[in-house]
């Protein structure tokens, strides 16, 4: 009988770890943008080209949300959230391209 429940509770841990890799990956590829109602559709579809994928090969870090903070003279500012942690301030103009406006830093 304990076997049994060993076994079962293997299988939950699977399917738990499964969907989990299936969420984050489809997270990677399509993360979040909030605050961008202003903000031009095409702009948008730049923000989020650039913010796909991992954070880098040494850093595995999944971006899961996007949250702009505004545009000024053409340039949206926004925050790449990443997980398991930490966050990257960025800026991107059609003209001048994507800027790092601030490092990966912690969440607080």
């Amino acid at each position: 009988m304990s076997r049994r429940i060993a076994v079962i509770a293997a299988v939950i841990l699977c399917l738990v770890l499964v969907v989990s890799v299936v969420v984050l990956s489809e997270l990677c590829a399509n993360p979040v943008i909030s605050g961008a109602e202003d903000v031009p559709e095409e702009l948008q579809d730049a923000i989020q080209s650039q913010a796909t994928g991992l954070y880098s090969s040494r850093l595995p870090l999944v971006p899961v949300w996007i949250s702009v903070e505004g545009m000024e003279e053409g340039r949206v500012f926004y925050t790449i959230h990443y997980f398991p942690f930490g966050r990257v301030g960025m800026s991107y103009h059609p003209d001048d391209g994507y800027n790092m406006e601030k490092t990966l830093t912690r969440l607080q």
